[in-house]
């Protein structure tokens, strides 16, 4: 299945805040042009139920999603209930760095259920999902927000490399 992952260095704010504002969903509609609607469900602090409508390739994409956050492990998860996707899973962490600011990473996996043209499609969602977190990061935490792509693609690699150290981030994936 394809991966996304993304990196984001935020400064000014707690990691619990962090990743508290990065999932609140509701704040990507207005953050994101790719995202049309989003309305959240709550069954209690941790749990919740988040259906999508989204923009793909001149369409729109549908899901819901089943969302837990556990604010104390700074760990966010989610998977596809019902929707357009054939799969959809991943989660959010939120990790202090040594230099005193915030690196959020969202890893997902998911499968459009077209594997005759997964080769095609699949790249432009990856793409697609990149720039639509990229812009909520932005728009939730500033233009300072560091942000990096996990596609080994060094241009758009904008971390530095020593931040966060390696015991910072143990226990974050």
């Amino acid at each position: 299945m394809p991966q996304v992952l993304v990196r984001a260095l935020v400064s000014d704010t707690e990691p619990e805040t962090a990743l508290a504002l990065v999932t609140d969903y509701r704040r990507w509609e207005d953050a994101s042009d790719s995202v049309r609607k989003v309305r959240v469900e709550r069954d209690d602090d941790e749990w919740s139920t988040s259906y999508w409508e989204v923009v793909f390739r001149g369409g729109t994409m549908q899901w819901t999603e089943r969302d837990h956050i556990d604010l104390a492990a700074r760990r966010e998860s989610f998977e596809l209930i019902a929707g357009d996707p054939h799969a959809w899973s991943g989660g959010w962490t939120a990790t202090p760095t040594d230099d005193g600011r915030c690196l959020l990473v969202m890893d997902a996996q998911f499968d459009l259920g077209m594997p005759s043209l997964g080769h095609v499609l699949d790249p432009i969602a990856v793409e697609a999902l990149e720039d639509a977190v990229e812009s909520v990061v932005v728009g939730l935490f500033g233009d300072d927000a560091v942000i990096d792509f996990g596609d080994g693609d060094e241009s758009r690699d904008r971390l530095e490399p020593t931040v966060p150290s390696a015991s910072s981030t143990e226990g974050a994936a």
